[in-house]
């Protein structure tokens, strides 16, 4: 019994002399000690784990007037109490208003708007200089957020779902009415009036769009000022007739077409917006370009194809 107590009582000591926190109930004192003194020693060790900072949560400040703050993520004013959802406790609690510092809660939430104002800017430009990185700066142009024109010159649809598409010109031939020239011959007038057909070969442009609501751009090589007229086809005999003309006696011409309305816009130094002011049909379509010596044989057509809809 005696021999107990002398090897006891050092072993109380130690317990004694050990610091009150590293006490584990349940545990081995001696070993927590041990163990804690091992972690300091690691992270004081070259190489050793660091200690990272512990970021505020994200939300709005509503700052004391004793200097300290409450991270709220919304709050609202009822009466003279601030009721408010606590970031740290996730959970609605209440405070007195008058114990809030509403100059310097006010203050904060101005200079964190112009954070996340500057950081939005910062981004949307990283995503700009992503998108344009193949594209002439100087010629580049945002149609919609995060969409780019080509900078090259044509004629451009903006199809559904934000994907712009390139037309490509057709070749329309303008064809005299042959009853006419036959009728001429057969009275021997020579000034009956005239008749021509313009159209396009082939029954289908193959470019098709899938909205009634496109959107058309053109870059002119010249950066001249286009006059274009939309026109609908009518099929006949596998082609695609856009333009009934009449020739009088004195060979003037007036023109019997489809014609759609159309609206101009400049949206950049030679670049030109064309919108139609109805939805447009399923069928078959062309922008014919007028000139100083009539309408020019070079078309860009296009078909207007739309889910659950037949042309007519």
């Amino acid at each position: 019994m005696k021999l107990w107590t002398q090897i006891a009582f050092p072993i109380v000591g130690a317990l004694l002399l050990v610091e009150p926190g590293l006490f584990v109930a349940g545990g081995n004192p001696l070993l927590a000690a041990q163990r804690d003194a091992d972690s300091r020693a690691d992270s004081q060790a070259p190489g050793g784990p660091t200690q990272i900072p512990e970021t505020i949560p994200k939300g709005k400040k509503l700052i004391l007037k004793d200097g300290t703050f409450q991270m709220a993520r919304e709050y609202s004013v009822e009466g003279d109490r601030v009721r408010y959802w606590s970031v740290e406790r996730s959970q609605w609690e209440e405070i007195p208003a008058d114990l809030i510092d509403w100059d310097a809660t006010h203050k904060g939430e101005s200079e964190q708007a112009a954070r996340d104002a500057d950081l939005k800017a910062k981004i949307h430009a990283s995503n700009i200089a992503r998108l344009t990185k193949d594209i002439d700066v100087d010629r580049s142009l945002e149609i919609k957020p995060n969409l780019f024109l080509p900078d090259d010159i044509g004629f451009y649809a903006l199809d559904r779902d934000k994907q712009i598409r390139t037309m490509k010109q057709s070749n329309a031939e303008v064809k005299v009415s042959a009853g006419r020239e036959v009728e001429k011959i057969l009275s021997g007038v020579s000034l009956i009036p005239g008749k021509k057909i313009m159209d396009i070969p082939g029954e289908r442009a193959s470019m098709r769009l899938k909205t009634a609501e496109p959107e058309f751009y053109f870059r002119p090589v010249d950066r001249r000022e286009p006059r274009f007229r939309l026109l609908r086809a009518q099929i006949k005999n596998g082609r695609r007739v856009i333009d009934n003309i009449s020739v009088n006696v004195i060979g003037q011409e007036s023109h019997k077409a489809n014609e759609l309305e159309i609206q101009t816009w400049t949206p950049a130094t030679g670049v030109f917006r064309y919108t139609v002011d109805q939805h447009l049909e399923p069928g078959e379509y062309a922008f014919v370009e007028m000139t100083e010596d009539g309408i020019s044989g070079y078309v860009w057509d296009f078909g207007i194809d739309l889910p659950g809809q037949k042309s007519k």
